[in-house]
């Protein structure tokens, strides 16, 4: 099936067959594995790859995790102003057209991203326009203030789109979809994010990569099975249930 295919029944329908393996889940990363598969499968037709992502504590991380997201902030002159609980946007779920694409531990370049400050943020075109497409204010990343984010996104519903992944630009000209090998070599046209945010302040989000174009009202079809999947995780929300490691 396709993505353009999708009704507000047809998105229902994936919750109904998803939610008892959900419930069954022990660990988050579980929950949010099976949550990308079955969005992979069932459109096939369109996705490339589906990837789930939770904000965890820098030293909540496992320590294969840590490892990557220091290296990463000391690539860019950060790793002084990386704390113990920065907020790291971490890869929980992925399932793709590729078999090493579904195992997050497999993932080379998107195991964790920290949420250092504004100005680290605002450095990677893709992040910062997913932010602030569902409704975080960069400045968010200065303070990590969890009541200002739970204000912000408790019942919103902000959908990150973008309509052309190979020309796609922000306001300096920059791609949004910095992976463009990565576009051109799997003919990504349009990509879409959902997200929520759990009582505790930490922040689910789901992000699919597409070979086909769509309008926006369509991926918004989408954004109740954010919704429904963080309502049925909640419990499994916090560094002790992330991770099944």
């Amino acid at each position: 099936m396709r993505i353009a295919e999708a009704t507000a029944s047809t998105v229902s329908d994936l919750w109904t067959q998803l939610k008892p393996r959900v419930e069954n889940s022990q660990y988050l990363e579980k929950a949010a594995q099976e949550l990308a598969s079955a969005l992979h499968r069932q459109f096939d037709e369109s996705v490339v790859i589906a990837r789930v992502f939770v904000t965890v504590r820098f030293d909540a991380l496992p320590e294969s995790n840590r490892e990557f997201v220091l290296k990463l902030a000391q690539s860019a002159g950060a790793a002084e102003d990386l704390k113990p609980a920065t907020p790291v946007l971490s890869l929980i779920g992925s399932h793709g057209q590729e078999e090493d694409w579904n195992d997050r531990r497999k993932s080379k370049g998107h195991v964790g991203i920290p949420l250092i400050s504004s100005s680290f943020v605002g450095a990677i075109p893709m992040i910062s326009r997913l932010l602030q497409e569902l409704g975080v204010p960069l400045d968010w990343a200065d303070s990590h203030d969890t009541e200002i984010i739970v204000q912000t996104l408790d019942g919103t519903q902000g959908l990150f789109f973008v309509e052309d992944a190979g020309q796609a630009t922000d306001q300096e000209g920059r791609k949004i979809i910095a992976a463009q090998d990565f576009v051109s070599s799997y003919d990504v046209k349009s990509v879409f994010g959902t997200g929520g945010v759990y009582p505790d302040g930490q922040m689910i989000v789901v992000v699919v990569f597409c070979r086909d174009s769509f309008a926006k009202s369509e991926a918004e079809h989408f954004l109740a099975l954010t919704q429904s999947f963080k309502g049925e995780t909640t419990s499994l929300a916090g560094s002790a249930a992330v991770f099944a490691e």
